[in-house]
């Protein structure tokens, strides 16, 4: 019975191929599902580095994998504001590809930057839980998708500069008190780092429950 019903699912996957054929999803060029991202788009992102300046007294570090540029801009452009959420085939590929895991692999736990409650209603998911969730469950990580809670609703950070980022995320954040993670070590994802206003909020608030550190994770960054 098993054979059969792998077999069945293989054929359907051909069939799906052949109507809705995989694509990269910075470019549009025909791929696969091995290799998603074509070599180009490939070459023009990829560039995983621990982000300088990203220490804190909250945040130990974070680790970005790409630079962000339009290979990868599109990509989460369409998952976090279209609806997209096809494109959260686009990064397991690249979270197997990270080279530097070895150095994370004490931070068991994994708390996403939660959305507000509005950005919740209006999109009905969190781009971060599609982009890690089931990746890092798969590696025997505890996911903990509501570990944080976001009180209120912060201006878009994209309008304001460093020093109104860091007001504006300002206690904007709250543990959620069903978890305790007193002396655990936090992975904190996201999908972008900008500035580090608010991961380093979030980092804050982990850290005053009692976290013993907090690492942080993005896809994406266009800093250094």
């Amino acid at each position: 019975m098993s054979f059969f019903l792998k077999a069945i699912h293989g054929i359907r996957h051909e069939i799906l191929e052949i109507i809705y054929p995989t694509c990269c999803p910075g470019c549009g060029t025909l791929t696969d599902d091995h290799h998603i991202w074509c070599d180009e788009c490939m070459k023009r992102m990829w560039n995983p580095r621990l982000l300088n300046s990203t220490h804190s007294e909250y945040l130990k570090g974070c680790y970005t994998l790409c630079f962000y540029n339009e290979p990868i801009r599109r990509c989460i452009i369409q998952l976090k504001y279209n609806g997209r959420t096809d494109r959260k085939r686009a990064f397991p590929s690249l979270l197997n590809k990270f080279p530097y895991w070895e150095r994370l692999e004490e931070y068991d736990i994994v708390i996403p930057i939660p959305l507000s409650k509005k950005k919740m209603r209006l999109r009905g998911y969190n781009q971060v839980d599609m982009i890690f969730e089931k990746w890092m469950k798969r590696q025997g990580k505890t996911y903990i998708p509501d570990g944080l809670k976001r009180i209120r609703t912060a201006r878009t950070q994209s309008l304001l500069s460093r020093e109104e980022r860091l007001k504006n995320t300002k206690a904007i954040f709250w543990i959620n008190h069903k978890y305790d993670i007193s002396g655990k070590k936090i992975l904190l994802v996201d999908d972008i780092y900008t500035t580090g206003a608010t991961m380093n909020a979030a980092a804050e608030e982990l850290i005053r429950a009692g976290a013993a550190e907090v690492f942080g994770l993005t896809i994406a960054s266009g800093a250094w």
